[in-house]
């Protein structure tokens, strides 16, 4: 069953995922004259020095913060590593790739997300690509189809890859799955059953945190092992269009196809670009305009892949590629540089934030995605689901959870597409109104 699974997973990216992304990347990035390129200094001065004024429940900051939340997530670290084992150091350059595109995609899926939002009956604003393909496009089904979508992503790459992911280094320090589970299972609870706001509160405080643990951890192994650098980035911008070595490229060494299906995969699951998470989650800010809502997004699929990028390159300068999978490569690497304490230490505090404001998130956007489908009546029940999920994670396969990840949220990225396609000219218009009209008059 999982041949199979594996099988229609790769065909899915290599067929429609990929040149889906290609040609609404390109398209939308010429049209939107380079939209994330020439608007990233507005991105950063909007999240940091807005004011924020406008209708919605959070502030600019607070609800990029719940995005990095869901992208500062274990797809970083642990599926970084995964992307190396199978598609080898040329997985990163397609991961580069996907984000470059992707954050033209994601913001014309925000400024939609933002333009066809509504209050619901507890006085917050929900948006998303449900919304803009039911009041947009009159796609009711296919609206139903992504809220569906959605709600499995949820449970596979928000809730039970998460805890998969932190219970493999926890259980090497003597931490029971079951243990691990329970633990991380009360502090989702504690946010999940509180107010929306609670969320944006709790991301805003711990995003900063966990990015520059990490990354201070990453920066000290990358400057001991200087030297290893620039080759280290040559083998991965060499292994991107080649066969590649079967060593770093997987037992059978499958190439440049298989270095892009794996890092396509990775990149989908690591920054949510173009899947349609994110405008649910910036639905709720307080905005004076949807495009700024599109433009706030950009600055995110870049900083994930910061972070990614340095994952790749502590495996690689390290020497840790092939020694160990998922989690426990990238454990190795920092314990190497670091020793086995203090290494640890800074990988699994890394790993439980990461994973933790992660499940929060995509915890939001399954309520999200079922309040669209039936309502807002039988949210607690769902909240409460959600939540007695989490320990279960812990105890399944690596391979499993990551395929069912990988699946649902290709799918979801396909119909997202599907609706700014059908939506495009709206996207044009505005952003030609915004930027070359509005901000001229």
């Amino acid at each position: 069953m999982m041949q199979i699974l594996n099988f229609f997973n790769d065909k899915l990216t290599l067929y429609l995922v990929f040149p889906a992304v290609l040609l609404s990347g390109f398209y939308l990035t010429i049209r939107l004259k380079a939209v994330q390129v020439f608007r990233l200094k507005m991105s950063f001065k909007e999240i940091f020095f807005s004011q924020d004024k406008g209708e919605g429940n959070v502030s600019h900051y607070q609800a990029v913060s719940s995005v990095l939340a869901g992208s500062f997530g274990t797809g970083n670290i642990s599926g970084m590593a995964v992307a190396l084992t199978l598609g080898g150091p040329g997985a990163l350059v397609w991961m580069w790739v996907f984000a470059f595109l992707g954050a033209a995609i994601q913001y014309a899926s925000c400024l939609l997300g933002v333009k066809y939002r509504r209050k619901n009956e507890k006085g917050d604003y929900v948006g998303g690509p449900m919304y803009y393909l039911r009041d947009g496009l009159g796609l009711k089904r296919v609206a139903s189809c992504f809220a569906i979508l959605v709600i499995c992503a949820g449970l596979a790459c928000g809730n039970l890859v998460q805890m998969n992911s932190i219970a493999l280094p926890l259980a090497k320090i003597g931490i029971a799955p079951w243990i691990s589970g329970s633990v991380i299972a009360f502090f989702v609870a504690l946010v999940i059953l509180g107010r929306s706001e609670r969320l944006s509160l709790v991301a805003s405080s711990i995003v900063p945190l966990m990015a520059l643990l990490y990354l201070g951890g990453a920066a000290v192994i990358l400057i001991l092992n200087f030297d290893k650098v620039g080759s280290a980035l040559l083998l991965i911008l060499t292994s991107a269009f080649k066969n590649g070595d079967p060593f770093f490229g997987g037992a059978a060494g499958w190439g440049m196809a298989q270095a892009m299906i794996s890092g396509f995969d990775r990149a989908i699951f690591a920054t949510d670009a173009g899947t349609g998470s994110v405008p649910i989650l910036q639905a709720n800010a307080r905005t004076r305009d949807p495009v700024i809502d599109g433009v706030v997004t950009l600055l995110a699929p870049f900083l994930v892949m910061l972070v990614c990028t340095a994952t790749a390159l502590v495996i690689l300068v390290t020497g840790e590629m092939g020694k160990a999978e998922s989690t426990n490569l990238v454990l190795g690497a920092f314990q190497r540089v670091f020793g086995f304490n203090m290494g640890g230490l800074i990988v699994i505090f890394s790993l439980v934030l990461f994973a933790y404001t992660t499940i929060l998130t995509w915890g939001t956007c399954a309520l999200r995605a079922f309040e669209f489908l039936l309502g807002t009546k039988g949210s607690k029940i769902v909240q409460l689901g959600y939540i007695a999920l989490v320990p279960i994670g812990a105890f399944m396969k690596v391979g499993t959870v990551w395929l069912i990840a990988d699946m649902t949220l290709s799918l979801m990225l396909l119909l997202n597409l599907f609706g700014i396609f059908g939506l495009r000219k709206e996207i044009i218009v505005d952003t030609k109104e915004f930027f070359f009209d509005k901000m001229k008059a």
